[in-house]
């Protein structure tokens, strides 16, 4: 397939290409920051999606960085619909279900079309409750579960020891407790990469011991071990005089590359720290990304308590079955029950019986 050069919506898609059948009733009206109410087209829409879109994300306060990401999956769908000469307000289930079936065809994995596909289903949920479309063509086209029970990767706590040791060699005490503070908020209290990334100083409460944790979907407070507070202390004793401030804000963790210099760290930062010690300490495997960190405190916290509502609260699931895998997980790997039919003797079978 032809490479397409991108451009933007409103060049892309006018209301001369709309088919006809769905120009009737394809108008709404949106409230505007000045308090007046604009009428809005379909054409409209998609000329001004970009400031359309945040109110129906992150409870109407999506930071930069998930909005570069749904634009940036967005406009990939975007310029697949010119390739195939589909407007995007007009297109069916069938033909989405081809879009992921390009998607799989350009070698893209389970986890990251789930990921496009969550931002173009947004996409299509502000379009349906403006009105603009009858029904959203997402709506039931879902990806296999990328972590399936028997693909959920962990690391135990002698493993996560090792990667904490790679970082101890580290000189640069602000580097090394950074780093240390990290893991350990990822994989001992299960914060996701996008929490670390949002994280500020004014959300630690040093008298309770608690953070604020600014969340995927919803915000909850949590309290980690002393053990996690103490490098974070560590880390805050290092901390630069002067970092950039993100607005009234004081970045937790900060990048200290010379393109952003004290400034907030990025999750491709977060990722690249994470993924340096993998590789260093040999635990790096296809497809294994920064998440495992997560999935390890799920897992280790399961197997040490056997508390799934105590597993559920540390890492924030609103669904209980999610954290049921690591449950399940848990089960396959103490009872394997293969081993009563190993092949043995008749001796060694009435022994057992």
């Amino acid at each position: 397939m032809k490479n397409v050069t991108p451009q933007p919506p409103q060049e892309l898609f006018t209301d001369k290409t709309l088919p006809h059948h769905i120009l009737p009733a394809s108008t709404s009206k949106i409230v505007a920051a000045t308090g007046t109410a604009t009428t809005i087209s379909q054409a409209y829409f998609l000329a001004h999606w970009k400031q359309i879109l945040p109110r129906y994300i992150g409870h109407g306060r999506p930071s930069a960085d998930t909005m570069n990401h749904y634009s940036s999956y967005i406009q990939q769908f975007f310029d697949w619909c010119q390739t195939m000469k589909t407007h995007p307000l007009a297109i069916t289930d069938f033909e989405m279900r081809g879009f992921v079936e390009w998607l799989y065809g350009h070698g893209y994995k389970d986890d990251t079309i789930a990921v496009k596909l969550v931002s173009i289903r947004r996409f299509y949920l502000a379009a349906q409750r403006l009105g603009l479309i009858a029904e959203n063509p997402c709506q039931d086209i879902y990806v296999p579960n990328a972590t399936p029970d028997e693909l959920i990767r962990f690391f135990t706590p002698d493993q996560l020891y090792e990667i904490c040791q790679f970082y101890e060699e580290d000189e640069n005490l602000f580097r090394r407790y950074r780093n240390i503070a990290i893991v350990y908020l990822m994989g001992v209290e299960g914060m996701r990469n996008v929490e670390i990334h949002r994280m500020n100083r004014e959300d630690i409460d040093t008298e309770i011991g608690s953070i604020f944790v600014h969340g995927k979907g919803h915000d909850r407070r949590i309290f980690p071990c002393p053990e996690t507070m103490s490098f974070l202390h560590h880390y805050l004793s290092h901390y630069p005089p002067e970092p950039k401030k993100d607005g009234p804000f004081t970045p937790m963790f900060l990048s200290d590359s010379h393109k952003n210099l004290w400034g907030r760290l990025s999750r491709n930062g977060i990722r690249f720290i994470m993924n340096q010690a993998l590789v260093e300490t040999g635990f790096k495997r296809p497809g294994l990304s920064c998440h495992v960190f997560r999935h390890s405190a799920g897992t280790n916290l399961y197997a040490a308590t056997k508390d799934l509502r105590l597993v559920q609260d540390t890492l924030g699931h609103r669904d209980p079955k999610t954290t049921a895998r690591y449950a399940h997980l848990q089960e396959r790997m103490a009872k394997r029950q293969t081993a009563s039919i190993v092949p043995r003797p008749a001796d060694a079978r009435n022994k057992n019986d």
